[in-house]
């Protein structure tokens, strides 16, 4: 039903940009008769950041893009004890009051980890709440807004090393202001999945589609991505289908997808993701062992012989099909 696009990945790590590393986690907007696409990137200081690139409706193909800055436009803080000062990244975005308001993973050198905020009146240039984090020890957020009220999503992890992740949600009206003493658990892991990630939501006719990666053996590196749906953002239909799965041995994302964020342009679903892989085609008997390990292990060689990029699929049906 998605087919991934032949060509992929349309988001490639290169060289001498802030994702010459990596580039994952993207995340699409429209605002201001253009859209938004954030994504983290990683270069060789080993710190992830958010940067963005722009298009208008009428060049939009899912591929091609009119501007990527050439910085990051969320960067850490240099100050070791703050609490983005390791990794900045998982973009969520949303316009309110006409100016993006961009939720983001924050990682410290020293702090747990936590959810933030920053707004901007362009979409590019932002300034960081002064009262982060909104919210602590969570990760991975996504935002709808629904009836004026603010919805945000986020992961949790169960104690201990073998923990698994589970999706809360709590409510704001002003997208700020959040009361976790309130939150509640939407989703969760089930017999077919060990645990789910990055939770990503589409609308469409009264419906809100959820794209997850599912878990089927480890805690965070899911083989696939799975589908469910809510008409209150509270309770969720799992469908059984899955969206894609990760690609053959030796390919670029052999190993775990994430972060499958869609839009519908015309009669066409785009979906990008992240990938991660060693795309070596297993040539080489060391070529086959590190594809292995990519394939077999939990982040098995990755910033070493396997690294995330992004990827895009597309469908022209109906996402209720999957309901079927």
């Amino acid at each position: 039903m998605f087919k991934k696009y032949e060509n992929n990945p349309v988001v490639r790590r290169t060289e001498g940009t802030f994702y010459s590393k990596y580039a994952a986690n993207p995340d699409i907007l429209e605002f201001n008769n253009k859209l938004f696409f954030y994504f983290r990137g990683q270069d060789e200081n080993n710190h992830d950041q958010i940067g963005v690139s722009t298009c208008s409706f009428e060049t939009f193909d899912g591929i091609r893009w009119d501007t990527t800055t050439a910085e990051p436009i969320l960067k850490v803080n240099p100050d070791p004890k703050t609490y983005d000062s390791n990794h900045i990244l998982d973009p969520a975005a949303v316009v309110i009051d006409n100016k993006v308001y961009l939720y983001y993973s924050a990682h410290s050198m020293e702090m747990p980890h936590s959810i933030s905020l920053a707004i901007s009146h362009d979409g590019i240039n932002f300034k960081k709440y002064d009262k982060n984090p909104i919210i602590h020890n969570a990760v991975v957020p996504e935002v709808v807004i629904k009836n004026e009220q603010v919805y945000l999503f986020y992961q949790r992890w169960t104690a201990g090393s073998k923990g698994v992740s589970k999706f809360y949600v709590c409510t704001s009206s002003n997208g700020i202001d959040f009361d976790v003493s309130t939150e509640k658990v939407v989703f969760e892991p089930d017999e077919f999945s060990q645990s789910v990630s990055t939770n990503r939501i589409f609308y469409e006719d009264g419906f809100y589609y959820s794209f997850y990666g599912n878990n089927e053996r480890f805690k965070d590196y899911p083989e696939s991505i799975g589908i469910s749906r809510s008409n209150n953002l509270f309770t969720w239909e799992k469908s059984s289908k899955t969206i894609i799965r990760r690609g053959n041995p030796g390919t670029w994302d052999e190993g775990a997808l994430w972060f499958a964020t869609v839009y519908k342009h015309k009669d066409t679903y785009y979906l990008w993701y992240e990938g991660t892989g060693t795309g070596n085609n297993r040539i080489t008997q060391k070529d086959i062992m590190e594809s292995d390990n990519a394939v077999n292990e939990s982040y098995g060689g990755y910033g070493k012989s396997s690294f995330s990029q992004i990827g895009m699929a597309t469908y022209s049906g109906k996402l209720s099909e999957y309901f079927k």
